[in-house]
């Protein structure tokens, strides 16, 4: 049995020493330690020594096992080694052999557009306003006159966070679906005339297509007022289509209805794409649809604190990346968040 132990101590030290892979090791050691590996299934061999034979054998295996195990992790860290400094000095020889072209960065096309939006209505004195991503079911639907069971909840394609623990629905967690969560922070933080903007990001469960993403950015403006009416409204979308796509662009509001807003309508841009004709990327009707507005509904200025028999105010509401779309003629919305520098390379703001 000292011979045969002595034997398999020498054999695998020798292949040990000679592996130059991970993968030879762990084969190595299988063979070793496993379920039937020959380490392993030694000891079942003992039962036939006499107790002065096993007082030897004993010392003598765990010993013989012990160096194994050292072998193959000091192996196992020499191997590593000799791999990383293969790779560095494949790395630097590289680095030596083939020049390395610079390439300089730039702000996302999204992070640029929404500059320019601050810059063009803070022309018209909105200050901008921040809403949290993660808010109340309150502060997103039931203040703005959509409550519990309300239909036009199935407006939107809302993603809730998992808090079991919560029981009333007003209190239940959601990530945003749109903008207009800030609308009541708004009224109830200012006293009219109110003039703010809201940028960020908005999230929906969507079918996604060349038009639909679940993540977006939207753009709201929040006008509070004496006086306010739709003209307010149609010259606000005119204003700021015409500025970033151009002088020529036409504008059209539908009827459209949101809880929050009477009266209310959607704002379209014509297809750049197609030119009215229809396409994919318009759904084929030749009209893009940008966005949503209207007069912001009595109830909601009341659950503000302010008087709708003494202001009236508009919700205006863009979704950034299809105007960006005809902007920088862009065919799919998707293509923004894809993380595809040769698209961001090329999709140049312009």
């Amino acid at each position: 049995m000292q011979e045969k132990i002595s034997q398999i101590k020498d054999e695998y030290l020798a292949k040990i020493s000679s592996v130059n892979t991970l993968k030879e090791l762990d084969e190595i050691f299988l063979a070793l330690f496993g379920k039937n590996g020959v380490v392993t299934q030694l000891p079942k061999e003992f039962s036939a020594l006499e107790k002065e034979q096993l007082r030897v054998i004993s010392p003598l295996f765990n010993q013989t096992k012990q160096q194994l195990e050292e072998a193959i992790n000091r192996r196992r860290t020499e191997v590593r080694e000799e791999y990383y400094q293969k790779l560095t000095q494949e790395e630097a020889d590289f680095k030596t052999t083939v020049p390395l072209k610079s390439r300089a960065g730039s702000a996302h096309p999204l992070l640029q557009f929404e500059k320019e939006i601050s810059d063009l209505f803070g022309k018209l004195g909105f200050q901008l306003f921040d809403a949290p991503h993660i808010d109340t079911d309150y502060n997103n639907f039931e203040v703005l006159n959509i409550p519990e069971e309300h239909p036009a909840r199935d407006l939107w394609d809302t993603l809730y966070i998992d808090t079991s623990n919560v029981g009333k629905l007003a209190n239940q967690l959601l990530l945003r679906t749109h903008t207009s969560n800030a609308q009541i922070r708004i009224l109830e933080n200012f006293k009219p005339p109110i003039r703010m903007m809201v940028l960020g990001r908005c999230f929906r469960y969507e079918n996604l297509d060349a038009r639909h993403e679940h993540t977006f950015d939207q753009f709201e403006l929040v006008y509070v007022d004496k006086g306010l009416s739709m003209a307010n409204l149609q010259y606000l979308s005119e204003y700021f289509l015409q500025s970033v796509l151009g002088k020529d662009t036409k504008v059209r509001l539908r009827p459209k209805y949101y809880p929050f807003v009477e009266p209310g309508v959607g704002i379209d841009g014509l297809c750049l794409f197609c030119k009215g004709e229809g396409c994919k990327v318009c759904g084929y009707v030749g009209w893009l649809e940008l966005g949503g507005a209207g007069m912001i509904h009595p109830q909601v200025l009341k659950n503000g604190g302010i008087d709708p028999n003494e202001y009236t105010g508009i919700a205006w509401g863009p979704g950034l990346e299809r105007i960006l779309m005809l902007k920088l003629g862009v065919g799919d919305v998707r293509l923004f968040r894809s993380g595809d520098l040769k698209f961001l390379k090329e999709a140049r703001y312009i």
